[in-house]
C-alpha cells in the first residue's frame, strides 16, 4: 500500500462507520445520527467496497509510481473537457445551420438547449451507473457513445435527426463529469486535492473558449459538419488510457447498491421535454406550445414533491430549508442563463452582426478564456477572505456590464473591443464559480455538501437550457415583430435582456447568506471521536 493510503489499524472496529480521508489517512469515521442496527449491514459491505477500491488505487501506485494520480487526471480531464467542449462548440455553426436548414432561431436553439437540458437529466444518473458497470466501463462506455453520437451528427441530412444527436451528446455528457470527479476523489487525499482540482479546472475552464476557436476553423475550411468531429481525437485518447490509468471500480457482488429513483427520473425528464419543447413552439404553434409549458410546470411540480416524499431521491429538496441556501440556487439558476445564453448569442451576433468569420467569432472568446483561468486562479483567496456572496455579487456587476457593452456594440464595433467586452463578463464569471459554490456549501450543515452541490449543478443546468431557449424565442419573435430576419437590433436586446437577468440576481445574491457551518471544526471533532474509540 502506499504511505497514508490505509485503514486505521488495517481494519473497522465498528460497524457503524464510514470511511475517508482523515489527517492523510483512510480511516474510519462514525455515520451520524444513525444507530448499528440500521447501519451494520451497508456498513459492511460499504467498508468491502472502499477497500477493493483502495486496493486498486494502492495497485496502480506500485505500477505507475508517484505520477500515477497526475496520469489519472490528465485521463479524466480529457473526458470532461469533450463533454464541456460539445456544449459550446456549435455555437459558431449554427448561422450556417440555420442557412442550410431553412429553420430560425426557435427551432435551431434545440441543438444548445437538447444538449443542455440531457446533461442536466443524465447527471443524476451518473452514480447508479457507476454502481452498476464500474466506474472505467462506465467512463470509457459514454466516451464511446460520445463518439458515436458526434459522427452520427456529422453525417445528419436532416435537422430532426442532428437534433436527436446533440440530445445523445449531452445524455452523455452528464454521465462523464460526475465520473471524473470520483476518479480524482479516489487517488488524491484531502490536503492534495486543491492542486488536482486546480489543473482538472484549468483544463475545463479554457475547453469552453478554445472548442469554439477549432470548431471555427472547421467550419470555415470543411463546412458545419466538421465541427462536431473536434472533440473525437480527445475521446480516442481518453478511451486508449483509460484501462491504463482508470481504476475498475467495480462494486463487489451482493453489495449494496441505493434503489435508483426512476419514478423521479421519468418526471424530471417529461417536465424537461414539455416545457423546453413548449417554449420552443410558442411562435409556430401557440395554443400547442401553450398546453405544452403548462404540462411542463405540472410535471415540474410532480417532481418537486415526489422527491420530498420519496426515501431516496435524486435532488434532496430537504437541504432547502437552511437559511439561504435557497438563494444560492436562484443565483446558479441566473448563472446558467448569462453564462449559456451569451456563449450562444455572442457567436451569432459576431458573425451575423458584425460581419465576422466563424474563425473569428471562436477567436473572440478566447483571450476572456484565458482572462477567466487567471481570475480563477485568484478569486478563491477573495471568497475567504470576504463575505463570499459579496464576491458573488461583484462577479454579477462584471458580466452585467460585459452585456450592456455587448448590447451597445454595433458594426462598427472593432475586433479587439468585442473581445475586451467579453473579458469582462468573464472577469465576472471567475468572481461568481467560487463565490456561489464556496457561499452556498457553508450554509449547509456537514454531510449534506455532497447534495448541495448536486443542486447547485442541476439548477445551474436548468437555467443554461432555459436561457438559450428563452433568448431564442426572443430573437425569433422580436425579428418576426421588427420584420428584419437576423437583424441587429434583436440580438443587441438579447444582451440587454441578460444584462437584466444578471441584475435581479443581486437580490438572492444578497440574501445568500445565513448561518455558515464549519466543516473543519465538525470533521476535527469526528477524528477525535473515532481516536477515542479506536
Amino acid at each position: 500500500m502506499i504511505p497514508g493510503n490505509r485503514y486505521k489499524n488495517g481494519t473497522l472496529r465498528n460497524v457503524s462507520t464510514e470511511c475517508q480521508w482523515l489527517d492523510g489517512v483512510f480511516q474510519a469515521v462514525p455515520l451520524s445520527g444513525t444507530s448499528i442496527s440500521k447501519t451494520g449491514h451497508l456498513a459492511k459491505f460499504m467498508s468491502a467496497e472502499i477497500e477493493a477500491r483502495q486496493q486498486e488505487v494502492a495497485a496502480m501506485f506500485d505500477r505507475h509510481g508517484p505520477a500515477y494520480r497526475w496520469w489519472a487526471v490528465l485521463t479524466v480531464m480529457l473526458g470532461t473537457v469533450s463533454a464541456i467542449m460539445e456544449a459550446t462548440v456549435v455555437n459558431v455553426a449554427l448561422p450556417d445551420i440555420i442557412r442550410v436548414f431553412h429553420v430560425g432561431h426557435d427551432q435551431v436553439q434545440i441543438l444548445s438547449t437538447g444538449f443542455l437540458a440531457a446533461t442536466t437529466a443524465s447527471m443524476l444518473v451518473a452514480t447508479w451507473a457507476m454502481q452498476r458497470f464500474g466506474v472505467r466501463r462506465s467512463f470509457m462506455g459514454a466516451l464511446a457513445l460520445l463518439v458515436m453520437f458526434s459522427v452520427l451528427a456529422t453525417l445528419s441530412s436532416r435537422f430532426e435527426l442532428l437534433a436527436l444527436c446533440r440530445i445523445g451528446q449531452g445524455s452523455i455528457a452528464g454521465l462523464i463529469q460526475p465520473l471524473a470527479m470520483l476518479v480524482i476523489i479516489d487517488v488524491f487525499p484531502p490536503q492534495e486535492r486543491g492542486r488536482a482540482m486546480g489543473a482538472y479546472g484549468l483544463g475545463i475552464v479554457l475547453s469552453p473558449a478554445v472548442g469554439p476557436v477549432a470548431g471555427g476553423l472547421l467550419v470555415d475550411q470543411f463546412g458545419w459538419r466538421a465541427v462536431f468531429l473536434v472533440t473525437v481525437p480527445l475521446c480516442l485518447a481518453a478511451i486508449a488510457m483509460a484501462p491504463r490509468f482508470v481504476i475498475a471500480g467495480q462494486p463487489l457482488p451482493g453489495a449494496h447498491k441505493k434503489p435508483f429513483d426512476v419514478i423521479g427520473l421519468v418526471l424530471v425528464v417529461a417536465a424537461l421535454c414539455a416545457l423546453l419543447g413548449g417554449l420552443a413552439a410558442l411562435i409556430r404553434e401557440p395554443t400547442l406550445g401553450s398546453a405544452s409549458v403548462g404540462l411542463g410546470i405540472a410535471l415540474a411540480v410532480a417532481f418537486v414533491v415526489w422527491e420530498r416524499s420519496t426515501l431516496h431521491p435524486l435532488l434532496d429538496f430537504q437541504i432547502f430549508r437552511e437559511a439561504g441556501f435557497a438563494a444560492a440556487v436562484m443565483v446558479a439558476l441566473a448563472y446558467g442563463v448569462g453564462i449559456y445564453g451569451s456563449t450562444y448569442l455572442a457567436p451569432i451576433f459576431a458573425q451575423i452582426g458584425a460581419g465576422f468569420s466563424a474563425y473569428e467569432a471562436g477567436l473572440m472568446l478566447l483571450p476572456g478564456g484565458a482572462v477567466l483561468a487567471i481570475v480563477l486562479l485568484l478569486s478563491g483567496r477573495l471568497a475567504d477572505r470576504f463575505p463570499s456572496n459579496r464576491v458573488a455579487m461583484a462577479g454579477l456587476a462584471f458580466f452585467a456590464l460585459s452585456a450592456i457593452l455587448m448590447g451597445f456594440s454595433s458594426r462598427l464595433t472593432g475586433f479587439w473591443l468585442l473581445a475586451l467586452w467579453v473579458a469582462i463578463g468573464r472577469v465576472g464569471l471567475g468572481l461568481i464559480i467560487p463565490g456561489l459554490n464556496a457561499g452556498a456549501l457553508r450554509l449547509l450543515p456537514y454531510g449534506t455538501e455532497a447534495a448541495g452541490s448536486a443542486s447547485i449543478n442541476f439548477f445551474r443546468q436548468l437555467g443554461g437550457a432555459l436561457g438559450v431557449t428563452l433568448l431564442a424565442l426572443f430573437l425569433e419573435g422580436r425579428e418576426r415583430q421588427l420584420n428584419a430576419v437576423h437583424g441587429l437590433q434583436p440580438m443587441q436586446e438579447g444582451f440587454f435582456l441578460i444584462a437584466f437577468v444578471y441584475c435581479l440576481a443581486l437580490i438572492p445574491a444578497w440574501l445568500m447568506s445565513g448561518k455558515s457551518f464549519n466543516h473543519g471544526d465538525t470533521a476535527a471533532r469526528q477524528r477525535s471521536r473515532t481516536r477515542t474509540q479506536s
